[in-house]
């Protein structure tokens, strides 16, 4: 039996952890991630969906962190199988080391953190690795105006190097999918 080229569709929220009972997180469920996979079958008969959920939209999954999530795309780029990935993760994009010495935080206690921005982003690598892949990202804004909303979303496809990406709005409920030109 031939084996059958990959969609591969990666849903669900990470954490960044700061003690052992403490993380902050990019709440996702995977609901859209989900519903991609049904549609899938409908868009085509000659590839295989695969859905994979991060440990927040699936408590069996392995993918918790952000790193988490950077291994596995880095395998799927061996896997010369795998034709499209779409990313729908929300990617935790803020790390806060612990405040203090303290494994397990007090919550008797006031605690000053800095909270930093992660640059880094896992998408734009995949390109590089592997410029076959389709790959599909997501962009999100809240009450953006729908100029703003496409910019964004333009920049983001741009300096990730994305051939898709859905931009949605939170506030507006306002979605959009754009290609590259």
């Amino acid at each position: 039996m031939k084996s059958m080229n990959k969609c591969v569709i990666i849903g669900g929220g990470t954490f960044n952890p700061i003690a052992c009972h403490l993380a902050l997180a990019a709440p996702a469920f995977g609901a859209t991630a989900r519903d991609m996979g049904r549609w899938f079958p409908d868009i085509t008969c000659d590839m295989e969906c695969v859905v994979k959920l991060t440990k927040m939209a699936d408590h069996t999954s392995n993918l918790m962190t952000n790193d988490d999530v950077a291994a596995y795309v880095r395998d799927l780029l061996g896997d010369p199988l795998v034709k499209i990935i779409v990313l729908n993760e929300a990617i935790c994009d803020f790390g806060i080391e612990n405040p203090s010495e303290e494994t397990r935080l007090s919550s008797q206690k006031d605690y000053p953190v800095v909270m930093k921005g992660i640059t880094s982003k896992i998408i734009s690598g995949i390109k590089a690795f592997r410029p076959d892949i389709i790959v599909c990202g997501f962009k999100t804004t809240h009450g953006a105006t729908r100029l703003e909303q496409e910019t964004r979303a333009e920049q983001s496809m741009e300096s990730n190097n994305l051939d898709f990406i859905l931009a949605n709005d939170l506030a507006t409920r306002r979605n959009m999918l754009l290609a590259k030109h």
